[in-house]
């Protein structure tokens, strides 16, 4: 991987002597020093009340408004960290002094895990006041960062050529972010962007696929490809400027017929029109009597792209949002009406644009290795 394409977070490389702060909840020890570091910057936590922290080992912790230090502990306990008038406040004391500050860095030391409300992280934890709430960003290694998503976004039982394929496609997600967000607090959101489980999902399998693969990513007209991927495409996947309107110069959309074996390759739902007319109105739309539903438009992979439900109109991601995407799984449905009733019964789960996951299965199960299931989701991309 081109290492300029990864924002680098600068923390100052200093020794320090002498103590830090003595609690309950930290204990201090002496002696730091900080150096330059690679790192993708995760928001595991955003706009929360609390959270609790937990180090079995040595670290320093920074003020990351002036980048100085703030002190040295040998471990930390059950830290509950809030908001308190706009600054962190631990276990109820927001800190005088240099101790009061609206963001902190937590750096552990000699391979020490950051528990953050129960769930195991690698690399350093930045704490951030919002004013009134509480966002945290884990910083760390961009392969490191990829072992705790690859098990989440897909299953450790895989055969290792999709797990292949989920590692390239995160990581070229990845970078894409990166240089996307370099200028704002943290480059992706768990789980907005992509499911992160930190070093508590670390699977063998998934660090192997995403080791086998390091540095490995999708390149489309010159630049990074912002690989989108779903759960089951249903047959077919979709232009990628079709769903998501802010995208231009995607590779197109395929057939795909490798993900019959997924339990959400076909499926249905049934909700009243009276229902279905409080969900709409709920989200901001006003369908009447949700009476009578008519598609008006679809997409070339079949999936919906407008739909007329009373004197609403919305297209089909608007309606899978205001329903439920648990249940109007994919905007590849077809709808009829029975008596008040309407039943949707549609193909897939997901948006539908890049790299079906249940797909990758099936064609590993045929024989198909990753370079070749990435040519054929992402036509057109080059893989660096």
């Amino acid at each position: 991987m081109k290492k300029a394409r990864l924002l680098t977070l600068l923390l100052a490389a200093l020794v320090i002597a002498g103590c830090g702060v003595t609690s309950d909840f930290i204990v201090p020890i002496s002696g730091a020093t900080i150096t330059k570091q690679e790192t993708v910057r995760v928001a595991i936590k955003s706009k929360v009340s609390s959270v609790t922290v937990n180090i079995n080992g040595p670290g320093s912790y920074y003020d990351q408004t002036s980048g100085t230090y703030m002190g040295r502990f040998a471990k930390v306990i059950n830290a509950k960290i809030t908001v308190e008038n706009g600054f962190l406040a631990i276990n109820g004391n927001i800190g005088q002094g240099k101790y009061r500050t609206s963001r902190v860095m937590m750096v552990p030391e000699e391979g020490a895990l950051i528990n953050v409300d129960g769930v195991n992280y690698r690399g350093q934890m930045e704490f951030i006041s919002n004013g009134s709430t509480l966002t945290v960003v884990n910083h760390l290694g961009l392969e490191e960062y990829l072992c705790g998503v690859v098990p989440k976004e897909t299953f450790a039982s895989w055969p290792a050529e999709a797990l292949k394929a989920q590692a390239i496609c995160s990581r070229s997600y990845t970078i894409a972010k990166c240089e996307e967000n370099y200028q704002k607090d943290f480059d992706l959101t768990s789980p907005g962007d992509q499911l992160y489980g930190g070093a508590s999902a670390e699977a063998a399998s998934t660090t192997k696929a995403v080791y086998d693969t390091a540095g490995n990513y999708l390149e489309y007209n010159g630049k990074t490809l912002l690989t989108f991927f779903h759960t089951c495409c249903g047959g077919a996947t979709e232009d990628g400027e079709k769903i998501f309107t802010y995208v231009r110069f995607y590779p197109s959309g395929v057939t795909s017929p490798y993900c019959n074996g997924c339990k959400h390759y076909v499926w249905e739902y049934s909700i009243s029109a009276a229902d279905l007319a409080a969900k709409l109105k709920a989200a901001g739309y006003n369908p009447g009597s949700a009476a009578p539903l008519q598609i008006t438009k679809r997409f070339k992979s079949g999936r919906v792209a407008e739909i007329k439900i009373g004197s609403a109109v919305l297209n089909g991601e608007q309606l899978r949002k205001a329903v439920g995407y648990d249940v109007i799984k994919s905007t590849r449905f077809s709808v009829s009406l029975s008596g008040s009733v309407y039943t949707f019964k549609g193909n897939g789960w997901g948006h539908g644009v890049g790299m079906c996951q249940w797909c990758t299965k099936g064609m590993a199960d045929q024989g198909i290795n990753h370079e070749k299931m990435l040519e054929h989701f992402y036509p057109g991309a080059k893989l660096r």
